[in-house]
């Protein structure tokens, strides 16, 4: 496959092709149609970069993937692990081997704004950069451009309608001086017209392009997502639906300054615009990160839904595992079964990761038909999974010890979860980021000369993308967006961890809402509430590696499980959660 592409540079006289992970709005995950990167180069992960040359190719990609990406590559590409010592930057990469009159190329369509901004900054001016889209011939069966039906969030579950989240963008726009908003991501979409769809995997977004005046709202979907219905629902917010590709001839005609943020917008769009451009974050990143009573009323409500599905499912492998066979499939789908039984449940949030032992060491292992384990003997299972429901999102993280698992095993276990508490119990001044907590979390894994290559925490969305910013902790932030302090109001994930190559992996995460506390002489104090309640495996814990606090917090935490949990289940399942939830 990559010697057949690099076969096509050397028709096209190409010297550098670079192939994102991305779709025409920077999706985080993309649909089938937007599968470049993974059909070229064989690796399936969510994130990472291919560069083809006519005679080489190499990947970028983080810490999550590196033991992944190594096993999934086709032959002859090189994998060049992102922040690690000796390893370049792509744009540091390109730097040192473009020479004069090479010519770089990429799908404008696909390829980040800024990316293209940073790549120029650091070449010499005789390099040639060209927007062209070799995929379209090349790739022979792809799959269509996704077009589910697009749909209006019913109000009931958000608490806002439409118009008046686009007149509090007005509102901003005017104060900053601006005669127009471009949005992009499908998210910031969705939020501020309350739009709901089916064209991402497990998110509930919809292709769209956005575009705000001080006057007058449109929404740019494909012709076949959209009926009469939709046109006049959005007709009594005073939003006007226009076709998808319409946007690339309407900011042509803009006037005046035009706020948008170049992270988030395709090359292409971003050279069709003709007037001044205001940059920086859309608003409505930080406005829907902040969630109103109704959102956290109903996100509240889902996660005591996903909850019992969670706990049922525990009961289930507790008490089956050695008596049926199991696998990693096999149990993801019960995963998912439990989830299916609960009220207003729609899909999952993210491809559940179901790993047994070394499986686990890596971080966002996907089973799939061809490539999964067996679920016997001992060791950990690690289940990150989550659920889309109308009333909110989730994600949830927990490791079960099956069977006999070792003190270094129960020790890492033990430790991870010592991080997990310490976050969740944090109390802190306004102004404080996720950088300023990442400590917390990490500190029992750092004291013991270990860590874990990626971050701490991720915001989440209402009905939403299941990764969600501005807001995240993590010890050094990826973009300025990341270094927003904290706020009441916000959710953010809980999940430190440990992977061990070719041995396991363990992770737990709870979901935490930042509420207010105290405010005095020394400012606004905050703390974290939980939202996620389900036990967290007894069988793994060294009792004796926590300290007085770290048991109480364990068994306040345990407490709250079953109160809130057993009502809605069976008598057994009732008297097996008691155990569980035990006082240590």
């Amino acid at each position: 496959m990559i010697k057949e592409f690099q076969k096509l540079l050397k028709e096209k006289k190409i010297d550098f092709y670079i192939v994102p992970t991305d779709d025409d709005h920077q999706s985080e995950t993309v649909g089938a149609y937007y599968q470049v990167r993974a059909y070229l180069s064989g690796f399936s992960g969510s994130a990472g970069t291919l560069l083809v040359t006519p005679n080489e190719a190499y990947l970028w990609t983080d810490g999550r993937y590196f033991i992944q990406a190594a096993k999934e590559l086709k032959e002859g590409i090189t994998l060049m692990k992102m922040a690690q010592k000796g390893v370049p930057t792509l744009v540091e990469f390109l730097k040192e081997h473009v020479k004069n009159n090479s010519v770089i190329a990429f799908d404008g369509q696909t390829m980040k704004c800024q990316f293209v901004f940073e790549l120029e900054e650091a070449l010499d001016e005789d390099v040639q950069m060209i927007s062209c889209d070799l995929i379209k011939d090349f790739w022979v069966n792809r799959p269509a451009m996704s077009c589910e039906k697009a749909y209006m969030y019913d109000l009931q579950f958000h608490g806002c309608p439409a118009h008046e989240k686009i007149q509090v963008i007005q509102e901003y726009m005017k104060e900053n001086d601006c005669n127009a908003h471009i949005i992009a991501p499908l998210d910031d979409i969705a939020w501020t017209f309350n739009l709901r769809g089916r064209d991402i995997p497990c998110s509930p977004t919809t292709l769209a392009f956005a575009m705000i005046t001080l006057d007058e709202s449109y929404l740019y979907l494909q012709k076949d997502a959209v009926d009469d219905e939709l046109i006049s629902l959005y007709k009594e917010e005073n939003v006007i639906i226009k076709d998808y590709f319409d946007i690339y001839e309407d900011v042509q005609k803009l006037e005046g300054r035009v706020l948008l943020n170049t992270a988030y917008i395709n090359y292409q769009l971003f050279n069709c615009i003709q007037c001044d451009i205001v940059e920086g974050m859309n608003p409505s990143q930080a406005f829907k990160s902040i969630k109103n009573e109704t959102e956290i009323r109903n996100t509240q409500n889902a996660h005591l839904k996903d909850g019992v599905a969670m706990t049922k499912f525990m009961y289930w492998l507790k008490t089956n595992y050695g008596k049926i066979p199991m696998d990693e499939l096999s149990v993801a789908d019960k995963v998912l079964e439990y989830r299916q039984q609960q009220d207003l449940f729609t899909q999952t949030s993210f491809t559940t990761i179901c790993a047994f032992n070394e499986n686990a060491a890596l971080m966002h292992y996907h089973a799939s038909k061809e490539h999964y384990s067996s679920i016997e003997g001992d060791g950990f299972l690690l289940i990150d999974s989550g659920g889309q429901y109308l009333d909110g999102t989730t994600d949830i993280t927990r490791t079960y010890a099956l069977g006999k698992v070792s003190s270094q095993q129960k020790r890492h276990y033990t430790m991870v979860l010592q991080g997990m508490l310490a976050l969740q119990h944090a109390h802190f001044l306004y102004g404080c980021t996720g950088q300023n907590l990442d400590i917390l979390a990490r500190q029992p894994m750092w004291r013991e000369d270990l860590d874990y290559q990626c971050g701490t925490g991720h915001g989440i969305g209402h009905f939403l993308n299941v990764h969600e910013g501005p807001h995240g902790i993590r010890p050094r932030p990826r973009t300025n967006a990341e270094s927003t302090p904290f706020e009441a109001g916000m959710i953010v994930t809980d999940e430190p961890g440990i992977y061990l190559e070719n041995q396991y992996g363990i992770r737990i995460e709870n979901e935490l809402l930042c509420v207010e506390g105290k405010e005095n002489e020394y400012g606004q104090f905050l703390h974290f509430d939980v939202l996620t309640y389900v036990p967290i495996d007894l069988d793994a814990i060294d009792v004796d590696l926590l300290t007085y606090q770290e048991k109480n917090w364990l068994n306040d935490y345990h407490q709250d499980v079953y109160a809130k949990i057993s009502p809605y289940l069976s008598e057994e399942e009732k008297n097996w959660l008691k155990d569980y939830t035990r006082k240590i």
